[in-house]
């Protein structure tokens, strides 16, 4: 369903000539160039020369018959029920049409009267009012507000009300019109006359008044608190008009709204008045959006239309009678053309030129604007400023060889696709139509119009363009080529219909008189116009549907053969030379040859300019632009000495001929946000049969007929587009051979050309033909069965991507389609027929080969015996093996799946895989780290990961069938059955996890690591980790070292590679690994983590199969002294979390705790000091075996006294103290420095002083630790020897003594633990105590009880020696 890379690349030959054609025709002068606005960069004016209107006589050579460029098609007479009417007339009656349904009306008093105007049936009246109706008009509804039935809105006027009704009609089609008999709305008119009625296409309804006010009328579905439901609005009417009172009023000038027009593709409307003072209006989105652009009088147009022209009476300026607007697609820059009564045309533009020459046609914006605030919506509107006349164009018979009269008593026009027409007054009671057309003379570089008359039965009261039932939703250029407008004239006798002929029809006029081609006048049409648009003009008719078959089509086509032209290649270097010799090629044959001049508001260019100023369609270059008009130079299309190819323009008219085929549809895109079609039913008909006659054509007339040499060249002279005789000229000083050459290869680039258009319109018409086909399905139901990835493709696909590079959308399309057919259990053979038919190359042999797949795959599915369903399912393995890779891999895998054939889905993405990459480009690109340079490898690769992407979407599937299995179990099973962990593996029941351990051992006995690869990332994705370290290919072990590489922060890929190497026996690289985990600052490894990692990397590291080395030595050391310092940091942690309650700022300590790990200092400085975690500073020194003394001192201080100093009653402290004294004893008694074990007895007493703890409270605890007595005995002998005054000081002064006499009586209660050898060396310690302490007590008074207690220790104590 795939193009080849050959056939792509034919096809972007084709489309890349097509766009650049399109291009070219898009850029063809607009009015405002055809006006010479843009060139002069002013207003202009055009009309006074002769060549700027001609006549079609001079495509004639004789006067035997006549050239027309109006028809007329039908006329029929007002119903005679209606007239006998007339006779009841009492004061007032009106006429106009209503071209939307195809009716006429009539007012007669206060009746009004409604038929068709194409067969004068179906008459509809009302005669429900009771005033006379002054004006009428037909606007379609807003959206959703009424019922569907009610189609248009039928708008009267009296003198006193505006009444809407309501419009329905029939089942067929405008057929049997009724009008409802009770009014929608009535609105009084407070005594204003309306005098005009306009609606827009988006439902808003504008009433001009008489008293020269523009109102809206606004209507609603329901009435809202703040609003009615309907309602009329004056947007004429500001603040300065409210305050103004209203006799005043009566002295300024009335001048009533005479016409409206609206531009709905620019949302502008236009207002004319009785005077002739036209108003431009922006009227936004809804009414509070509406503001007067400006206003301009008819003196002003005046004044402004004669100093462009001064050589003609002013007062062909005056009382302009009609306006048009020109809508976007007519013209991009002037946007209003004004009629006065003379005929002259007035060309206005809403926005400046913003040149120093141009100055406003406009009064100053007017309040209103100011009034309403509101700015411009649109993009187009946002630049509208004012009214600017930019062109002025004489009517016919200002010439100096003028023919005709000049228009007098014009009272109506209108526009209507390059051609106006004028209504004037020749009789009484006789009108006379003029057509002023640019259709025959559309290739010109300046304005040339020709003219036509026609005289009326009657006076027209109305003229509008006939609404096209059958026109295409989109705007194709070739249905407007082909399909001539109507305009229906409506004049008291009847409704005359009218033809503006086309091109096209011109030319058929010529071959059907002078019986074919071979006629002079079809060379002068050939002339007239450029040769590539007479060759697109000949396909329109050798390839319209209305003369299939015929002798026109016969003759269309020996023309488009005869005068088409043939290819050439010009050299470069004669072509300025050759020129020179050239007569000049830009004059009409009927021109008036005169010297060049240039006038003071000369608007057109003159006829004598060079050929290269005007246009050329005849070439196309590759790549880069070209060096001269119908020139191509390409790699593949040189000749001698670099000679550029001409195409022929037969060649170009064909490509003009499908670019405007494809136009509308070409950057649209194929649907919409929902999926609705873009191109509907009727549009898509059309346009497939277009295509398919052109297919025809070019089956009939093959590339070697139409790019032949046989064909006789025209007349050089007439020759002025396709620079035949100046190629020959070039080339004449070749000799024979090399121009029979040269004239050869020319003719073969063309045939490649044309070859290519040849494949891209019958690729074209499959494509179409297939929208066709899933038009007439539920379209947008088969766009919701693509997968998502197709569904956003087909979402930003337009109809170009969807011919060129999107033909897999195409494919997909077709499977939806297939598979819509397959789920109804219904016949799929006529639809593939159909599609085989209609698409062949869109529905190919793989395509034959996934259906038959599909069918064997279902009737699998339904097979009860499992060797049966085997062997279907093998049978289909095998014919998509044999057809891959070029199937719908992903429609077939999924149907494999849908049967459990998971074993399928994996050789046939490792067939499919292997068959695109043969010489495995893709896997020598994995194996060797994936180079940047090597984009041919990175493209294999890729293709092949895109093919193992259905692995993983079959292990989605498994995987999810598996846990809504689980989940059901759960929500049946009692709670305390339920699974409650959150790892996803755990969520499968115990079926799903042999499935994908069967899947996975099968993925891996291919020998492709780029499907390991696959299956790995999926475990991952997946949180498999246990089943992932299960795999033993080497192949796991380099995608988990590549996954980390990219993701070096990814903990789980490094925590998978560590687990990896130790059970594979990596040990030493397991231990780096988590060594490099530890160490890794993240947020997603807690400090419990890294210590569990450091624990496991010393154990690697002491695993006997590591072997003893200096270097691992040393990385062991290093590992258990990091292991050492977080657990010190761990310490650290504990407490800055306990601080954390109190100190906000500790908060960010602790994330930054568990971020890293630090070395010591780091600890010390940033954490423990700052945040004066004194225990844990006491810890640090400790490992750091850091020896100060004072500071050890000072942070035991700091610990006593964080303790001591904490609320609580005094035994609350003093078990608080000891407590945490005893587990700090414990902890650092054995440490040396860091227990300065004099210090602590001397500051726990001082403590206990001031805290008048119990007498001997610190000895008894302190030997409740176990601490050394003799040392205790010691250090106590110290402090009672230096006999301080701290004691005193602190209110005890014999605090100290009684501390030891209570040391010596526990030493003397625990005498017989003591071991003998060194008994009475302590006894001998303690007697010196108690003879130090009576010493003291001696000279002392009031110490007799100290001194009882001390002679009593001192004689228990002797006993002990003895």
């Amino acid at each position: 369903m795939t193009a080849t890379p050959a056939q792509f690349e034919i096809l972007a030959t084709a489309v890349n000539m097509l766009e650049w054609h399109d291009n070219l025709d898009r850029q063809k002068p607009g009015l405002l160039e055809l006006t010479g606005v843009s060139q002069h960069g002013r207003a202009t004016m055009s009309g006074l020369n002769d060549y700027d209107y001609q006549s079609l006589a001079y495509l004639k050579l004789d006067n035997a018959h006549n050239l027309k460029q109006l028809r007329t098609v039908t006329k029929s007479a007002i119903p005679n029920e209606i007239l006998e009417h007339f006779k009841h007339v009492k004061c007032h009656c009106n006429m106009g049409l209503f071209p939307e349904i195809g009716r006429a009306w009539l007012t007669i008093d206060s009746e009004i009267y409604i038929w068709t105007y194409n067969q004068t049936r179906d008459v509809a009246y009302y005669d429900g009012l009771s005033h006379l109706i002054v004006s009428v008009g037909l606007v379609k509804p807003k959206p959703d507000v009424f019922v569907k039935d009610v189609m248009y809105l039928l708008v009267l006027t009296t003198p006193i009300e505006i009444i809407v009704l309501g419009v329905t009609f029939g089942e067929n089609s405008h057929n049997e019109m009724q009008l409802m008999n009770r009014p929608i709305f009535v609105i009084g008119t407070d005594n204003v006359s309306i005098s005009v009625i306009k609606g827009t296409d988006d439902g808003r309804i504008f009433l001009g008044g008489r008293d020269g006010c523009l109102y809206e009328v606004f209507y609603q579905a329901e009435s809202s608190w703040f609003g009615k439901r309907c309602k009329k609005i004056n947007h004429s009417q500001n603040l300065v008009s409210y305050m103004v009172p209203n006799f005043l009023k009566v002295f300024s000038e009335v001048d009533p709204i005479q016409r409206i027009a609206i531009d709905n593709s620019r949302r502008l409307l236009y207002v004319l008045t009785e005077h002739g003072s036209i108003e431009a209006w922006d009227i936004g989105t809804n009414y509070s959006n509406v503001r007067r652009l400006s206003r301009i009088t008819q003196n002003e147009i005046t004044n402004r239309a004669v100093g462009l022209i001064t050589t003609v009476d002013p007062s062909i300026f005056k009382s302009v009678k009609a306006i048009c607007p020109l809508i976007e697609d007519e013209s991009s820059k002037l946007h209003l053309v004004a009629v006065t009564q003379c005929g002259v045309r007035l060309y206005f533009s809403t926005t400046s030129l913003n040149m120093s020459q141009q100055t406003p046609n406009a009064t100053t914006p007017s309040p209103q604007a100011e009034y309403c605030g509101q700015t411009p919506l649109s993009g187009q509107t946002e630049a509208s400023k004012g009214l600017y006349l930019l062109h002025v164009r004489l009517p016919p018979g200002y010439t100096p060889n003028a023919t005709t009269n000049k228009p007098k008593e014009v009272h109506a026009a209108h526009c209507s696709d390059e051609t106006m027409l004028m209504i004037t007054t020749q009789q009484q009671d006789q009108d006379l139509l003029w057509s002023v057309t640019s259709v025959p003379s559309a290739n010109h570089t300046y304005l040339v119009e020709s003219t036509a008359l026609e005289s009326l039965d009657g006076i027209v009261w109305g003229l509008a363009e006939v609404h096209d039932p059958c026109k295409p939703l989109l705007n194709s250029p070739l249905y407007k080529a082909r399909n001539p407008r109507r305009i229906a004239l409506l004049t008291n006798q009847g409704t005359h219909i009218i033809e503006l002929l086309k091109s096209a029809d011109i030319l058929l006029q010529i071959l059907q008189a002078c019986n074919g081609p071979h006629h002079e006048e079809v060379k002068m049409f050939f002339q007239s116009q450029d040769k590539r648009e007479a060759c697109a003009t000949c396909l329109l008719l050798a390839t319209s549907e209305k003369y299939r078959g015929s002798d026109v089509a016969l003759l269309a086509t020996q023309a488009f053969m005869l005068y088409g032209g043939e290819p050439c290649f010009q050299n470069q270097k004669f072509l300025n030379a050759s020129k020179r010799h050239l007569p000049n090629q830009t004059l009409p044959a009927n021109s008036v040859t005169m010297t060049e001049r240039h006038p003071m508001f000369m608007s057109t260019p003159m006829p004598n300019k060079p050929a290269l100023s005007s246009p050329q369609y005849s070439g196309f270059q590759y790549g880069q632009p070209t060096s001269s008009p119908g020139m191509l130079q390409s790699p593949q299309a040189l000749g001698p000495e670099n000679a550029a190819l001409v195409f022929s323009s037969k060649h170009d008219g064909l490509y003009l001929f499908v670019s405007r085929m494809l136009r509308s549809i070409w950057q649209l895109n194929c649907v919409d946000a929902n999926f609705c079609t873009k191109l509907g039913p009727s549009d898509c008909a059309s346009l497939l049969s277009d295509l398919r006659s052109l297919r025809s054509f070019l089956e009939v007339n093959s590339v070697h007929d139409i790019s032949s040499s046989t064909r006789v060249p025209f007349d050089s002279q007439l020759d002025r587009t396709n620079g035949y005789s100046t190629i020959m000229m070039s080339n004449s000083h070749l000799p024979m051979s090399d121009q029979r050459n040269m004239t050869e290869q020319a003719q073969v680039e063309e045939k490649r050309s044309l070859s290519a258009l040849n494949l891209f319109v019958k690729h074209a018409c499959e494509v179409v033909s297939l929208w066709s086909i899933l038009n007439s399905h539920s379209f947008q139901h088969l766009c919701l069965q693509l997968s998502p990835e197709n569904q956003k493709k087909l979402r930003g696909s337009t109809f170009r991507d969807l011919m060129l590079t999107r033909s897999e959308v195409c494919a997909f399309l077709i499977i939806s389609l297939i598979n819509l057919y397959l789920k109804d259990k219904t016949g799929v053979s006529e639809v593939s027929k159909n599609l085989r038919e209609l698409c062949p190359n869109l529905y190919r042999h793989e395509d034959a080969v996934t259906y038959k797949a599909t069918e064997l795959l279902m009737s699998a599915k339904n097979c009860t015996s499992p060797a049966e369903k085997e062997q279907k399912l093998r049978t289909t393995l095998q014919m998509c093996k044999e057809a891959a890779p070029t199937l719908p891999l992903h429609s077939i895998c999924q149907l494999f799946i849908t049967v459990d054939f998971f074993e399928g889905v994996v050789e046939l993405a490792a067939i499919c895989a292997s068959k695109s990459d043969p010489e495995e480009v893709g896997i020598h690109f994995y194996n060797n780290d994936e180079p940047s340079e090597d984009r041919e490898g990175y493209s294999c690769y890729v293709t092949r990961m895109n093919y193992y992407k259905e692995v993983q979407f079959m292990l989605d599937h498994v995987y999810q069938a598996a846990s809504n299995n689980n989940s059901v179990q759960d929500q049946t099973s009692p709670y305390y059955l339920c699974n409650t962990s959150g790892s996803k593996a755990d969520t499968m029941d115990g079926k799903s996890k042999p499935s994908i351990s069967k899947i996975a051992s099968q993925t891996l006995k291919i020998k492709d690591p780029l499907i390991h690869v696959t299956l790995y990332e999926w475990l991952l994705a997946h949180d498999m980790l246990a089943e992932l370290l299960e795999v033993v290919e080497p192949t796991l072990g380099e995608f988990l070292r590549r996954s980390v590489t990219r993701s070096p922060d990814n903990v789980i890929l490094i925590d998978l590679l560590w687990k990896y190497y130790e059970k594979n026996g990596y040990h030493s690289q397991a231990s780096q690994i988590l060594d490099n985990l530890a160490m890794t600052r993240s947020e997603n490894i807690t400090l419990e983590q890294r210590i569990e990692y450091l624990v496991r990397a010393v154990m690697c590291m002491r695993n006997g199969n590591v072997g003893s080395s200096v270097t691992n030595g040393i990385f062991l050391k290093e590992l258990e002294d990091k292991l050492e310092i977080a657990r010190v940091q761990k310490a650290v942690l504990v407490d800055m979390t306990a601080l954390a309650q109190k100190r906000p700022d500790a908060t960010a300590a602790v994330k930054e705790l568990n971020y890293a790990l630090y070395d010591i200092t780091q600890l010390y400085q940033h954490f423990a000091e700052p945040f004066n975690l004194w225990e844990c500073q006491l810890s640090i020194l400790n490992c750091s075996h850091h020896n100060d003394p004072l500071l050890i001192e000072s942070v035991w201080g700091n610990i006593i006294s964080s303790l001591v100093e904490e609320p609580g009653s005094t035994q609350d402290r003093t078990n608080r103290l000891f407590s945490k004294i005893e587990l700090l004893v414990r902890e650092y008694s054995e440490s040396g420095a860091c227990f300065p074990f004099a210090f602590l007895i001397r500051e726990l007493e001082i403590r206990a002083c001031q805290l008048r703890m119990p007498e001997g409270t610190v000895p008894e605890k302190l030997v409740t630790m176990n601490l050394d007595l003799e040392l205790l005995l010691e250090y106590y002998s110290r402090m009672i020897s230096m006999n301080e005054r701290v004691w005193a000081n602190e209110g005890n002064e014999w605090h100290l003594i009684q501390s030891a006499i209570r040391v010596v009586s526990l030493l003397a209660d625990n005498a017989h633990a003591i071991w003998y050898r060194s008994k009475r060396r302590i006894i001998g310690k303690a007697q010196d105590i108690v003879a130090a302490c009576l010493n003291i007590c001696y000279q002392k008074p009031d110490t007799n009880r100290l001194q009882q207690c001390l002679k009593e220790l001192q004689c228990r104590l002797q006993r002990l020696l003895g």
